[in-house]
């Protein structure tokens, strides 16, 4: 009988350290088990629908942005600061009321990784803004986007053929080789300064406003369009 009964303790005890064990390690491991958005993301204290900030050190450097912080849906992201050079990657594919796109490094230096963005999915996306992000190879955009404003990225092939109500595309201080705007008949601004392009057809574009371009490029069709000539700076 005695035997029994330690048994049964000795058992009880493994049981018992078994669950301690499992607790001590949730605990360990998943201390953000109670982070919410809120605790990561921010938005600005005037604008409740624009986010501003993204705590890196809670979500890591390959971000998921969620379509709402808390109650309140994010239709503008404008992250504007060096601290953001330490992301990998960022997914916007779930903020389905996003107007409005803004990332700004401010720095040359080549810490950044994000490499691709795509905006594919947002098609409420009307304006995008993208500078000093200098591993970013590949942009995919919406389909309604009319300002598009890349510099210092490594982007060299721009798709605008699906953006059919385009009006402003800018594009500086990057190797751009091709651009094609063929089938974007509302555009009215082109601006390319310290790129690689060589030729541009303007043919299809009737409400072409003002071309500004480098010194060299060859302007391609009949345009009422003001044309401007930059000189490269090395």
């Amino acid at each position: 009988m005695k035997n029994k009964v330690k048994e049964m303790r000795r058992v009880s005890f493994r049981v018992i350290g078994v669950i301690v064990s499992c607790l001590i390690t949730s605990l360990l491991c998943g201390c953000n088990l109670f982070v919410t958005d809120k605790d990561r993301f921010y938005l600005d204290k005037d604008l409740d629908y624009m986010l501003t900030w993204i705590d890196l050190e809670k979500t890591g450097s390959d971000i998921i942005i969620p379509s709402k912080v808390g109650d309140k849906e994010i239709r503008e992201i404008h992250l504007a600061d060096p601290y953001f050079t330490w992301i990998d990657s960022l997914d916007v594919s779930r903020v389905k009321e996003l107007r409005s796109f803004h990332l700004e490094l401010f720095t040359d230096e080549k810490k950044s990784k994000l490499r691709k963005l795509d905006f594919s999915k947002n098609k409420e996306l009307r304006d995008i803004f993208i500078s000093k992000t200098n591993a970013l190879k590949e942009v995919s955009f919406s389909n309604n986007c009319k300002s598009i404003h890349l510099s210092g990225t490594s982007v060299k092939k721009v798709n605008l053929r699906s953006l059919k109500r385009l009006k402003y595309f800018t594009f500086y201080d990057g190797p751009l080789e091709e651009l094609d705007v063929s089938n974007n008949p509302h555009l009215e601004q082109i601006w390319i300064e310290n790129a690689n392009i060589k030729v541009l057809d303007v043919s299809k574009n009737p409400k072409l406003k003002n071309i500004i371009v480098d010194e060299g490029t060859q302007i391609i069709g009949p345009t009422n369009a003001r044309i401007e000539y930059n000189k490269r700076t090395e």
